[in-house]
């Protein structure tokens, strides 16, 4: 019987002095990682967790939080990934829905349930046993719902080891070869770069928290802990491609791309970029289905035509079926049905969204097939191709937003009577969304966002609030939204009372916030996220600043002081240490650069 957790501890005995889990600071062992997982395990059981429990994880980044998902494993639970930067209200609504008694926590929280990790060592380290089977929970992931809360997607133990498995066979992976864990734990594709190299022997490096919205930082952990595969949603991978190339990523063999449409553009400049030794391989799927179920390797006929989604993984099946699901011929478009021993079990506690996706085969087998509502179809040479979406929902920079679930969130608003939410693209060219607020005095945009910020999680709050007497209608009633006014992103207003820079530094950074956000001008009170700035503009800005000045500021500096008025001392602060600790020939040198 295959059990996630157990694949790991086969790799403890096989090699227990080799290094698990490394960060900045610390390096584990996979002797010291399990009997750290081990006391966790002891520590739920004491606690009354069960198998096909659900514990909550409200953690950051850290070796202690390798061990915590392990030791939730161990134990026989789920772990139930909790977004740090969420409303408390919306991680306790998830905690409360899943029936989850006990979230571990870095430190004193709110939620219920929260327990601080506290010190295990009094516990001993040996394995519990537990009794798991294949189908038992591994994880409770949650994606947004379209009409009600978010849809918990119970995975289970076969799904996640095929894919793991899978990932190891197709990249080999070589015991102490390293892979970067820098996706937020909320996205399942974190759960790749835990687990996949702990089964193999390899190395979990650990970005440090914060620092997973900064391509310099990532480019740094890879340079720094001779990185061997990376992961990317492709707007990222875009990011990171930006920066100056320059040696110390000789170590890259491979770069996930998944999560959004790959383009040949970029495949063209990564190529170019990392040559033709490292291997780029785009892939597709759904946490319903076990993060992933098809891939394609990306070779140079993908530079010029559409990128393929690829072929279908082990383990995996995936149809193109018309409305009465049958089959379509190569060709033509369909819908994309996943099916396979990668399926979750269901939303948990939400049978009527469970049977409206998780549907009976039509071929006769009694199997699931998972409806995906992706539209997609087949090459005559078997590749499937990715034509988009049959419903509402849209990726974002890779993660699944339903427009849906942010409209019914505005109409709660009192100064809203109807919305609509699309998504667009900024001046810029960059991907973001746009609420249509109709009403009888729609309220500042500040105000929209301080009342969506408590119950959505910050990537799904509209960059642009457009007020429309009355929303258009289509013939039959429904909202016709071709027929919604184009943006006005001059509308991106400013703070109330413009406060224009007065320093030759806040002038400067004027210009380059102007620039990144594509706006005219910017004061020195305007909040960067609240006149439209999203991460890929802050990582864009944080080019520039790093750039015009000569120093390296964490983007988190810009998350922490978002107005120029709060940022220009943070750079001023750089700038004057750099000079504190350059040579006095290099002083000179850099006085007399032109």
């Amino acid at each position: 019987m295959a059990l996630l957790h157990r694949l790991i501890e086969d790799q403890v005995d096989r090699d227990p002095d080799g290094v698990a889990v490394l960060t900045d600071t610390e390096a584990l062992t996979y002797r010291e990682l399990d009997d750290r997982a081990n006391r966790v395990a002891r520590f739920l059981l004491d606690r009354g967790i069960r198998p096909d429990g659900v514990v909550g994880v409200g953690m950051d980044r850290s070796a202690a939080l390798v061990a915590v998902l392990l030791g939730v494993l161990k134990a026989g639970a789920a772990y139930l990934p909790l977004d740090l930067d969420a409303p408390t209200a919306r991680n306790a609504d998830l905690l409360q829905r899943a029936g989850s008694a006990v979230c571990l926590c870095d430190g004193p929280s709110d939620l219920p349930g929260a327990l601080p990790l506290p010190d295990l060592s009094g516990l001993a380290p040996a394995r519990p046993d537990v009794r798991i089977r294949e189908d038992g929970l591994v994880s409770v992931y949650h994606t947004s719902g379209s009409t009600g809360p978010p849809k918990a997607v119970a995975s289970v133990h076969r799904g996640w080891v095929g894919r793991m498995r899978w990932m190891q066979d197709a990249h080999d992976l070589r015991p102490g070869e390293r892979v970067l864990q820098k996706t937020t734990l909320t996205f399942d594709d974190a759960a790749v770069e835990v687990f996949w190299p702990l089964i193999a022997g390899g190395t979990v490096v650990m970005l440090p928290p914060g620092l997973h919205r900064d391509p310099a930082a990532i480019r740094a952990a890879t340079v720094r802990h001779r990185v061997a595969v990376l992961q990317f949603v492709p707007s990222w991978l875009a990011e990171f491609l930006d920066l100056p190339h320059g040696p110390g990523l000789e170590s890259v063999r491979l770069v996930v791309s998944a999560g959004e449409p790959l383009q040949p553009e970029l495949v063209r400049r990564f190529r170019r970029a990392f040559g033709p030794d490292c291997v780029l391989r785009n892939l597709w799927g759904l946490t319903e289905t076990s993060i992933d179920s098809t891939a394609h390797t990306c070779g140079p006929e993908d530079e010029e035509g559409p990128v393929p989604i690829g072929t279908v993984i082990d383990g995996a099946e995936v149809h193109v079926l018309d409305d009465l699901l049958r089959p379509c011929p190569p060709g033509r478009p369909g819908e994309l049905y996943i099916g396979g021993s990668g399926l979750a079990r269901c939303y948990l506690g939400d049978p009527v969204r469970t049977a409206e996706r998780f549907v009976a085969s039509p071929f006769g087998t009694g199997e699931r097939l998972y409806r995906t509502g992706d539209r997609g179809l087949r090459r005559d040479d078997g590749a499937l191709m990715f034509l988009g979406r049959h419903d509402r929902q849209v990726k974002l920079r890779g993660i699944r937003v339903e427009l849906s679930e942010i409209e019914n969130a505005l109409v709660r608003h009192p100064s809203v009577v109807n919305a609509a939410v699309v998504l667009a693209r900024d001046p810029l060219g960059e991907p973001c969304l746009v609420a249509y607020v109709a009403g009888p005095a729609p309220a500042p945009r500040e105000e929209f966002v301080a009342f969506l910020s408590r119950e959505l999680p910050p990537y799904t709050i509209p960059s642009l609030f457009v007020p429309v007497a009355e929303m258009p209608k289509t013939s039959s009633g429904k909202t016709d939204r071709k027929s919604l006014p184009p943006p006005d992103w001059s509308a991106r207003s400013a703070a109330a009372a413009y406060r224009p820079p007065s320093t030759p530094l806040e002038q400067a950074l004027a210009e380059l916030w102007a620039e990144s956000l594509g706006v005219s001008r910017v004061g020195v009170d305007d909040d960067f996220f609240l006149i439209g700035g999203a991460s890929v503009h802050a990582t864009r800005l944080m080019a520039h600043v790093r750039s015009a000045f000569t120093v390296d500021i964490p983007l988190q500096e810009l998350f922490d002081h978002p107005t120029i008025a709060r940022f220009a001392p943070v750079v001023e602060a750089a700038v004057h240490a750099a000079v504190a600790a350059m040579s006095d020939a290099d002083v000179a040198s850099r006085i007399a650069e032109p």
